[in-house]
């Protein structure tokens, strides 16, 4: 699994141009992007396409390659491969064969922005792409409420706009959140503040809303013991949102009950 550029060709590893001259065969999330990579390293090796909706046949096409011996590499179109990327299945299949998976490490959207953000970087943690739907994005960032983590996002540049609305809708202007905008290309740019600064911001510079973004929103800093009542009111206030073992799992950041002891106390009631 070769990592690739995330935006600048330059990127790409000694060690990985070596793998993808010498393997027998290339996997591609797209060959037409893959082409430009390949070329401008004079890889001439074969290339076949293996994305989100290539099928158990062709997995089994693959490992049946790799079992006689072959080596393959598989690339996304930009990073490490699996990452919100194509090709878990594949490797699970390999690790069942006993086929050995050698990762090649590279740029990386998620570590590259989290490290000139600006929020901490000691604990993180990455959710991928958030919801589409209003509600379900609303429902989906209150489990958030009480993360002491920083997260990470990815987001197409068109919802850029409404996951920060909601950011603020559901976080007020406390949180700080980050935005990294075309990481290694020559548009990149980087923005820190609250929910509310980011969108005046893209509403200001249209920019902001194209390209390839990563979103960050930092974790509180405001955790304490809560007393009783005050327990209740929160499961109460979001049992009609979150299910039960979500809400333990949330109010234990800030009780003195483990979730499991949360999760027993109210679901008799």
């Amino acid at each position: 699994m070769v990592a690739t550029p995330i935006g600048n060709f330059d990127d790409l590893s000694f060690r990985g141009i070596h793998i993808l001259k010498t393997v027998d065969l290339i996997l591609a999330e797209d060959k037409r992007k893959s082409a430009l990579l390949l070329n401008n390293f004079s890889i001439k090796t074969k290339m076949h396409s293996f994305h989100e909706f290539s099928d158990e046949r062709e997995i089994k096409k693959y490992i049946n390659l790799l079992k006689d011996g072959q080596n393959l590499a598989l690339i996304s179109d930009a990073g490490s491969p699996l990452i919100s990327d194509p090709g878990f299945e594949l490797v699970q299949a390999s690790i069942t064969e006993d086929i050995k998976i050698s990762p090649i490490p590279g740029p990386s959207s998620v570590t590259s922005s989290l490290v000139a953000s600006g929020l901490k970087v000691n604990k993180f943690i990455f959710e991928g792409f958030p919801p589409r739907k209003a509600l379900e994005l609303k429902k989906y960032l209150n489990k958030f409420q009480f993360e002491e983590r920083t997260i990470i996002f990815f987001e197409s540049p068109r919802r850029i706009k409404k996951l920060v609305k909601s950011v603020l809708e559901v976080f007020g202007e406390e949180r700080r959140v980050a935005l990294a905008k075309e990481i290694s290309k020559p548009h990149e740019n980087f923005y820190l503040g609250n929910a509310k600064e980011l969108l005046e911001e893209i509403e200001n510079n249209k920019n902001l809303e194209k390209g390839e973004i990563v979103f960050l929103l930092e974790g509180t800093n405001n955790i304490e013991i809560l007393p009783d009542n005050l327990e209740d009111q929160l499961v109460m206030s979001l049992k009609d949102f979150l299910p039960l073992r979500t809400i333990s799992k949330i109010v234990s950041k800030v009780s003195k009950l483990s979730s499991r002891e949360i999760y027993s106390k109210y679901n008799k009631r």
